[in-house]
């Protein structure tokens, strides 16, 4: 091992074995969170200007039940936006790949109630693959990265993860140097 400093000393996730160190953490691109904004825009911003003109058009200056009663469901439906938004970018904030000098692990967050962890030995690790597909993915350099494992059908597939060329490199790395440390201790002296 080198003498640089790991940043992910101090990090820890649930299940790490005692011993094991993070050497690298995939998270997803920042685009994510921008997509989810647009769609909440979209979704919010038809409705909130047809409530603002027809407040303004049937308003007679009072408060009267009909008024109110229309300005209490549209409110409830940008509630409901908002939750709806917010789920949503927890699902995608929460789906992470944690890669330690023995193991990766994928945490993945299917929806609010269902979480999938999935983990593999990193000598297990045949295959990794980052791809950036279109223009927008070149540019800002996310993409899919997918982690082929020794069994035929297993792999890890995460999308929207940022620098996937750099991350599959590295995961790349972490099992070279993990197979020649065992090649090592198994050599005769």
């Amino acid at each position: 091992m080198s003498d640089k400093k790991n940043p992910f000393e101090s990090r820890r996730f649930p299940g790490q074995k005692e011993g094991e160190c993070i050497r690298l953490i995939i998270r997803k691109h920042w685009i994510i969170d921008v997509k989810i904004g647009l769609a909440l825009v979209v979704i919010g911003a038809l409705p909130l200007l047809l409530a603002i003109a027809g407040g303004f058009l049937s308003w007679d200056g009072t408060m009267n039940d009909i008024f109110l009663t229309t300005m209490f469901g549209f409110l409830l439906y940008f509630l409901a936006i908002i939750l709806v938004a917010y789920v949503k970018w927890l699902n995608e904030e929460l789906d992470v790949i944690v890669a330690t000098d023995e193991r990766v692990v994928s945490h993945e967050q299917i929806n609010l109630f269902h979480r999938q962890v999935s983990e593999t030995s990193i000598a297990q690790i045949q295959d990794v693959k980052g791809v950036e597909n279109g223009i927008f993915q070149s540019i800002l350099h996310y993409g899919t990265i997918e982690i082929q494992t020794a069994s035929s059908d297993v792999f890890f597939l995460l999308k929207y993860i940022n620098e996937p060329y750099h991350n599959a490199r590295a995961l790349l790395d972490l099992r070279d140097a993990y197979l020649h440390k065992f090649s090592k201790k198994s050599a005769p002296a």
